[in-house]
């Protein structure tokens, strides 16, 4: 290692070849992925030429560098939790959100054919108390009629509704 540290190729060459196929070996063990393993082997050797002094000699080399690598996996292996909790909280979002959509639209097509369907005193009230947000007294005084009338005509208008709309409640 201390050739190594002193930029001598020749002992990365030397380390590289007594320890790749173990660290492969044992960084499997954590990933369960060869092509994984490799990867985060190769990531460890990189770091070891780019920085060998962040070897502390008093170590035993071989512990030092199957702590790393199995530092590295854990990461890996965090990494890619992290990413597939990532993608699936999207997933499920854009399914959520595609759903309200389609659903919005079915309760607007839906809330229209029924609005369609209620005679002309029942859209007046349902227009003037949904669309205009209209108090019961100012229907009642906008359109002639006693605010009871207004209180009947908006009950039967919004069964009428209700059933129309039966399909869309969860029970």
């Amino acid at each position: 290692m201390k050739g190594l540290c002193i930029g001598q190729k020749h002992a990365f060459e030397i380390l590289y070849d007594r320890y790749f196929d173990k660290l492969v070996y044992f960084a499997n063990g954590f990933v369960k992925n060869q092509h994984q393993a490799e990867d985060i082997v190769q990531e460890v050797f990189i770091k070891l030429i780019e920085q060998p002094q962040q070897f502390n000699p008093s170590m035993r080399f071989s512990t030092w560098v199957f702590t790393l690598t199995a530092n590295r996996c854990k990461n890996n292996i965090r990494d890619t939790q992290n990413r597939s909790q990532l993608i699936e909280n999207n997933v499920i979002q854009e399914a959520i959100e595609l759903n309200s959509k389609h659903d919005l639209s079915w309760l607007n097509k839906n809330l229209t054919q029924g609005i369609e369907q209620l005679n002309p005193k029942e859209k007046t009230i349902y227009t003037l108390r949904f669309e205009e947000e209209m108090s019961l007294k100012e229907i009642a005084e906008t359109i002639d009629i006693p605010i009871g009338s207004v209180k009947s005509g908006l009950f039967h208008l919004l069964k009428k509704l209700a059933k129309q709309l039966s399909a869309y409640t969860y029970e």
